[in-house]
C-alpha cells in the first residue's frame, strides 16, 4: 500500500514538473490552470479506491467492487471535468488533456498493482 501511494505521488509530482518544464522551454504557452487541483483529485481518488480494493477479503466480490469503483470514478470525474470546462473555457483543452493523460497513467498504475496482488494470491 505504501509503495503504491509513493508511486502515485511520484507520478503526480513528475507530471507537474513536466508541465512546468514544457512551459519554461516554450513547448506550450501556458500550463493547465487546474493542474494542481486535477493532480490532487486524481491522486486521492486513486489511492482511496486502491486501498479499498486491496483490503477486500472476499475474492469473489473483487470484480463487482472494481467495476463499481470504476463507475463511481467515471461519474465523479465527469462532473469534475464539466466544472473545469465551464469555469475556464479558454483553458479547457489544456485542462482536459492534462486530466486525461494523468487519468490514464494512474489507472494503468492501479491496474498493474492490483494485478500483482491478485496474481500473487492465485493457487499454483
Amino acid at each position: 500500500m505504501i509503495r503504491f501511494a509513493g508511486t502515485v505521488i511520484a507520478v503526480v509530482f513528475g507530471s507537474l514538473l513536466l508541465v512546468m518544464l514544457f512551459v519554461r522551454v516554450g513547448w506550450i504557452d501556458a500550463g493547465p490552470s487546474y493542474a494542481i487541483e486535477t493532480s490532487l483529485v486524481l491522486a486521492v481518488f486513486t489511492v482511496v479506491i486502491y486501498r479499498y480494493l486491496f483490503r477486500l477479503e472476499k475474492p469473489e466480490t473483487f470484480v463487482m467492487m472494481y467495476l463499481l469503483s470504476m463507475t463511481v470514478k467515471l461519474i465523479a470525474y465527469g462532473v469534475y471535468v464539466v466544472v473545469m470546462i465551464v469555469d475556464d473555457k479558454p483553458g479547457a483543452n489544456a485542462n482536459v488533456l492534462f486530466f486525461l493523460i494523468l487519468y490514464v497513467i494512474l489507472t494503468a498504475l492501479e491496474v498493474g498493482f492490483l494485478h500483482r496482488k491478485i496474481a500473487g494470491n492465485r493457487p499454483r
